[in-house]
């Protein structure tokens, strides 16, 4: 199928309360409309011995069922009683993600009451989980700094669904270190609502980022926010998902061209010179096929690449280190025996997980009818349309990239960097039109007449040199009589650019949702969603 490769500019908004919604609010319900179409259309597509409209169908009372079980095994939540009702999805890392993050979530909500849907957001832990810590601005006698506070052990980086709390006191104590840390530069901040329901939560959990994740659900059912939760480990665990990725491996060499192809021309349509932006190509290694999975185990929880080989009689699936199995598969047989043992691969701890391409791929095509993407998420997705297109010969689903910016402090690097202009013109000035800034005086103006009419000097012009010597000559006289000294300006301009350093950071949209006032917060992004949706 002929592709086009369509590179959209889309930013975050600067400034506070911005909001990005695209495509525009007014096209969503047509989106939707038209995701529902598409499906209907694509409901034959062969998946290994069953339809991909019995596939959705399967995958979806699964995915509902997982996302009340895990949900209401914490909190109240709106039931929608409608199995036919769409499915509307969004997603994203259970970490303590920025106030635009955030903001998907609320709108995710809103959007699913407006279209009577449901509203289910994934966690994602099969991601890794780097460092558990969180910039915290703070006060003291040379101006605002960030802190850095940890909220368990720093260990090696390991999936979100492996990572437990290591070090419980740590943890509990997260909550009041950054309330202490922050003093009164943020009144009333959501850290204090926050974390005794993340304490709570560790009472029934040791994951890390699940008790994060119930922590801020909890909050968000206090804002009437209804939406279910699971974490997407859950759902790679079911017979849907298996199947699906059954269908990838089984098709592995062509689906890997596709792949490798479609991320050629996304580089080249957006500039990317990188070879691992935004992801890696799809290695072979003689026989060996690299497939977009990732394997490890529960004894050793370290992220491993899939690789997959023809043996003849159906495919071997291996890390290329412990990890080593065989799936009855081939390109034109159903897949029952190779589900069988991909299952049962899972009974004995391998984890067998998507990469990012592959998760959003999955929860567009299979589970839901519109998914709510961030900026990156939204972004990527380019390439997966460029892959669903040429791989399956479908149309992919249309999606919404939704974002906010909710700035913790004043934005004064505008200010400062206008400043920091001003001062380099000023030293500009100060050496070459010294005459603009002196002290008036008769000597002051009788130099000024000099300068004036040596540039006016019909007899000067032809002898550049002699000009400019005595241009110089009468800069230099005129340095004597400046109202503001070029090292004066220069200790100024040193001083700015320190305050605008500080200020930068300080100006980020990237704090976290938790360190903002409740009471501005939330208000604030309610008020957005029903501006901007």
């Amino acid at each position: 199928m002929p592709v086009d490769v369509e590179y959209q500019s889309v930013r975050a908004p600067r400034a506070h309360g911005g909001v990005l919604v695209h495509p525009a609010k007014e096209q969503t319900a047509a989106l939707l409309a038209e995701n529902l179409a598409v499906r209907e259309q694509a409901r034959s597509y062969d998946v290994q011995g069953q339809s991909l409209g019995e596939l959705s169908q399967q995958a979806r009372r699964s995915l509902l069922s997982e996302a009340r079980a895990y949900t209401t095994a914490y909190r109240d939540v709106e039931h929608l009683d409608d199995h036919q009702a769409p499915v509307l999805l969004a997603g994203h890392q259970p970490q303590l993600f920025h106030a635009g993050v955030w903001f998907k979530n609320f709108a995710l909500s809103a959007l699913a009451r407006r279209h009577r849907a449901h509203a289910v957001n994934l966690l994602i832990d099969n991601d890794i989980h780097r460092v558990p810590s969180l910039r915290v601005p703070t006060d003291s006698p040379t101006g605002r700094h960030l802190s850095t506070l940890v909220y368990d052990q720093l260990t090696e980086a390991i999936p979100y669904e492996e990572r437990s709390i290591l070090d419980p006191s740590t943890f509990t104590s997260f909550g009041d270190r950054v309330q202490a840390t922050l003093g009164d530069l943020v009144p009333d901040p959501l850290i204090r609502s926050l974390w005794p329901l993340a304490v709570d939560a560790a009472r029934r959990s040791t994951n890390l980022g699940h008790c994060l994740a119930e922590a801020r659900h909890r909050l968000e059912a206090q804002w009437n926010q209804q939406t279910l939760e699971v974490p997407f480990s859950r759902v790679c665990r079911t017979a849907s998902f298996a199947r699906f990725a059954a269908h990838l491996l089984a098709h592995l060499p062509r689906f890997q061209e596709v792949y490798n192809t479609s991320l050629a021309e996304y580089r080249h349509a957006n500039r990317i010179r990188s070879r691992s932006h935004p992801v890696p190509d799809l290695a072979t290694d003689g026989p060996w096929l690299e497939a977009p999975f990732w394997i490890w185990t529960a004894g050793s929880p370290h992220r491993q690449r899939m690789f997959v080989r023809d043996n003849g009689t159906g495919l071997e699936v291996s890390d290329r280190r412990a990890v080593r199995f065989s799936l009855d598969l081939s390109p034109d047989s159903d897949a029952d025996r190779g589900l069988e043992q991909w299952m049962d691969q899972a009974a004995l701890g391998v984890k067998l997980r998507p990469r990012a391409l592959i998760t959003t791929m999955y929860a567009r095509l299979v589970l839901g009818d519109l998914f709510l993407h961030g900026i990156g998420g939204g972004k990527y997705d380019h390439l997966t349309d460029l892959i669903v297109r040429r791989f399956f010969g479908l149309q992919p689903p249309h999606y919404l990239m939704i974002s906010a910016t909710a700035l913790l402090f004043e934005d004064r690097t505008r200010t400062l960097l206008d400043q920091i202009r001003g001062l380099r013109q000023l030293l500009r000035d100060l050496r070459f039109h010294p005459e603009r800034h002196v002290v008036p005086s008769d000597e002051a103006a009788r130099l000024i007449r000099e300068k004036s009419d040596c540039i006016a000097s019909p007899s000067l012009h032809h002898q550049g040199r002699q000009r400019h010597q005595a241009i110089e000559r009468i800069n230099a006289a005129l340095q004597r009589h400046l109202a503001v000294s070029p090292q004066q300006a220069v200790a100024q301009l040193e001083h700015v650019s320190a305050a605008l350093r500080g200020e930068t950071n300080l100006a980020s949209r990237e704090f976290s949702f938790c360190l903002f006032s409740e009471k501005t917060l939330c208000p604030l992004l309610l008020d957005l969603v029903r501006s901007a949706l």
